[in-house]
């Protein structure tokens, strides 16, 4: 498992940091001069991020540099390589702003906020696509003989606000019996209806399966869709948490405490990224789940996202 000290000694300069992005296949090692076919000299000198390319005949001497960088993770970088390595290993870790700074082996130039959360967003950004990849692959989950719950939660208090009123986000959850695939889906406009949650559903769950929801009118045509479905009523007075045939959801809705405790240190109220924070619980959750190196992880998914 990587720690903070691993990382200190692996990325303390950019000459150990260009060898293990090499060693990892994280930059390229080779290339080819398009004029000469010949192999090209690899040079990690200057202010470029991990080096350049330059062809070794003299005609092309005038012509200028090919960075490593490009069409890789590194590409445009603005900061020194080390900085880069610690920022992705403290986005693995879901360190904070302030604890990104506090234990920032990196002194020059300062790490500020808009460069930290720049990079947190790539890193992000990267784990979005990696999860979406993964979920197509996987393919839907329940089927005949199956069990899925389902539930909706309102993340973001509603609170008037200068006259305006902020909803926050309707999230769909649905989670398999006996398994931890987790599915969540951010219904589109905040909307909850069938309309919109029912092609979610279907986008998620195998026809054929059994389906325990609450008493929501939404859900009411699932069984013409192709599912069996079954309901609990919270407002029983006897017992509103299981139905008497055994049909209850207490499993994805325990789910939520959980849920909205990963947002309390992040701006999950934002409309522009909640998608993006909601994809990215859900790879946190799969990496606890199979106890999993993050950072090791995030490595996997940028070399699979950015390949060369």
């Amino acid at each position: 498992m990587w720690n903070i000290g691993k990382i200190i000694e692996t990325f303390n300069t950019k000459e150990k940091c260009i060898s293990f992005a090499e060693s990892e296949g994280l930059i390229p090692t080779r290339k080819l001069c398009r004029t000469h076919k010949q192999p090209m000299v690899v040079s990690n000198a200057g202010d470029t991020a991990v080096g350049t390319f330059r062809c070794r005949k003299g005609a092309c001497r005038n012509r200028s540099a090919i960075s490593r960088a490009k069409g890789t993770w590194f590409d445009n970088a603005k900061i020194p390589l080390p900085q880069i390595f610690y920022l992705m290993y403290a986005y693995a870790s879901h360190w904070s702003h302030e604890e990104v700074r506090k234990n920032s082996f990196t002194r020059e130039p300062v790490l500020s906020s808009a460069t930290i959360c720049d990079w947190f967003n790539y890193c992000r950004e990267a784990v979005v696509i990696h999860q979406i990849d993964q979920q197509v692959a996987v393919g839907k989950i329940g089927g005949p003989g199956k069990v899925v719950q389902i539930d909706e939660s309102k993340f973001g208090k509603r609170k008037y606000n200068k006259g305006r009123r902020v909803e926050g986000h309707w999230v769909l959850g649905m989670v398999e019996d006996g398994s931890d695939d987790l599915r969540l889906e951010v219904c589109p406009e905040n909307v909850r209806s069938a309309e919109v949650l029912i092609p979610l559903i279907r986008k998620h769950l195998a026809q054929g399966t059994t389906i325990h929801t609450d008493c929501w009118k939404a859900y009411d045509c699932l069984s013409g869709h192709g599912y069996e479905h079954r309901r609990v009523n919270h407002s029983d007075p006897d017992n509103p948490f299981v139905a008497k045939d055994g049909t209850h959801t207490q499993r994805i809705e325990s789910q939520w405490r959980v849920i909205k405790k990963f947002f309390v240190r992040d701006n999950y109220n934002n409309p522009e990224n909640f998608t993006d924070f909601i994809m990215e619980y859900t790879w946190r959750k799969n990496i606890a789940n199979n106890h999993d190196d993050p950072f090791l992880k995030l490595l996997e998914i940028i070399k699979y996202t950015y390949k060369f």
